[in-house]
């Protein structure tokens, strides 16, 4: 029988050399067929040969022939929107027209995501407006600065989006920005003549370190941006220091591994996070191999407008519509918040009222310049953030896994990223630098137990792939 096996391979391999077909001719199938039935066993190595022989003479690709030998497996590649989609539906959020749909086109041809630029606008108008303008609600006031936290791989472009405003403002030099790296101290110092201003970090990793991000930077920066009437401190070296009328804006890049390993509970339960706007991409759609610099006449616009709501001061009210939406909204967000999934979104969500009219006054000052709130400014930074929170439930699930709830994400991550399956020795070669086989094994298992991947074996391929779910 072993002698008929190997008679029948070579009579295969022969049949297969020297023709150039396509998969629409009939013998195709057949050859599919003939390598599911075949009877006898193949080393790694006459696996591989025949993968490469059916590919050449058919003229299909390794992961089409994955696909047609699991024809009928129903395959999850992932199921989410596609980061060229998702852009658009931010962009639509976006007033036509105005200061934020200029700033937009500005850096269209800047490579980082969409929503890093328009939250750095946002950051922006905040830091520029600080104190003058602010809402009144009852026992404390509601000031336009906001902290935001750029999230994303390396390379996505974060600092490149962040230094554009901040370039800006450096230029107008309407805004103090603090950028380098602070003791509580310094940065205390620095503020005695006017406590206002942008906390920059384009590298979270440099501005606080490792070491010090536990330490007194962090509760100072999160009691600042408070915008208390008045904060005193004294120490032993200094005396006592008294700092009036403060408004600290933050703009912080990361990439999502630092931020998930430096982040403590101690960190969370302090507030820094929720006070933060987490603005996570894991993908940008834009390719620009040369990225065109922005209409110098543009940036000129963008200034100036910068400029001019700095001249707006006072209390700023809701309009009748605003009004009406802003108390619909809040009651059905206070009954939503209480069934979040995670203690650091329970906090965010007990801060996202104030978010949202943070970031409406800012909406609302560059495209309309007045102190009465309208309801599409209100309605739209809602919706902006929205957008912006269907990234968070993952990155919080990140925060707080084990080291093998890791290795099975990344393990699922590179199968859907490979169209929702991959053949076993593709899948060893890419994790074998954070997985070594028995280790892969593992995490296979665990996911397959779990119904969310599957496994197909034939003798000429193994392979796993996401099981697809309807809905």
């Amino acid at each position: 029988m072993a002698i008929n096996t190997r008679d029948q391979l070579q009579t295969f391999k022969e049949f297969l050399r020297g023709n150039l077909l396509n998969v629409e001719h009939p013998l195709f199938d057949h050859a599919l067929k003939w390598v599911r039935m075949f009877p006898g066993t193949l080393t790694e190595r006459e696996r591989h040969e025949i993968r490469e022989l059916i590919c050449t003479t058919f003229g299909i690709t390794q992961d089409g022939l994955i696909s047609a030998l699991n024809e009928g497996v129903e395959v999850d590649a992932g199921g989410t929107l596609d980061p060229r989609t998702l852009e658009e539906s931010l962009r639509s959020l976006v007033p036509r027209g105005g200061f934020f749909d200029r700033y937009l086109s500005y850096t269209e041809h800047s490579e980082a995501p969409l929503a890093y630029h328009l939250f750095c606008a946002l950051v922006g108008i905040g830091v520029t407006v600080n104190r003058r303008v602010w809402f009144n609600m009852g026992y404390y006031r509601v000031f336009p600065n906001i902290g935001v936290i750029l999230l994303g791989p390396s390379g996505i472009k974060k600092t490149s989006a962040s230094n554009i405003v901040v370039e800006m403002l450096t230029k107008l030099e309407l805004s103090k920005i603090y950028s380098e790296k602070l003791t509580p101290e310094q940065l205390v110092e620095a503020m005695k003549e006017h406590a206002q201003g942008l906390i920059y970090a384009p590298e979270m990793a440099v501005f606080l370190g490792r070491q010090r991000y536990m330490e007194g930077i962090v509760p100072l920066i999160t009691r600042f941006m408070d915008c208390p009437d008045v904060w005193s401190s004294e120490t032993i070296g200094r005396g006592k220091t008294t700092l009036t009328d403060l408004a600290i804006s933050s703009l912080m890049c990361s990439t999502a591994d630092w931020f998930i390993n430096n982040t403590t509970e101690d960190v969370v339960g302090g507030g820094f996070i929720a006070r933060n706007i987490l603005v996570v991409q894991n993908d940008s759609p834009r390719n620009e191999p040369l990225p065109r610099p922005g209409d110098p006449s543009l940036r000129e616009k963008l200034m100036f407008e910068i400029g001019a709501v700095h001249e707006i001061q006072g209390e700023i009210f809701f309009s009748k519509g605003a009004l009406d939406a802003y108390i619909g909204w809040y009651k059905q967000h206070k009954q939503a918040s209480k069934s979040v999934e995670h203690e650091i979104l329970a906090t965010y969500y007990q801060r996202k009222p104030d978010h949202a009219k943070r970031i409406a006054i800012c909406l609302h000052l560059a495209e309309h310049g007045t102190l009465t709130l309208c309801e599409s400014c209100f309605t739209g930074a809602v919706a902006i953030l929205d957008w912006i929170e269907q990234f968070l439930p993952g990155l919080i699930r990140q925060m707080f896994k084990t080291a093998s709830g890791h290795s099975a994400d990344v393990v699922l991550q590179l199968i859907r990223a490979s169209g929702g399956i991959i053949e076993h020795g593709e899948l060893l070669r890419r994790m074998q630098h954070r997985l070594n086989g028995a280790e892969l094994r593992a995490v296979l298992g665990s996911l397959k137990d779990s119904g969310v991947i599957g496994e197909s074996t034939d003798r000429l391929i193994h392979c796993w792939y996401v099981i697809r779910r309807d809905e």
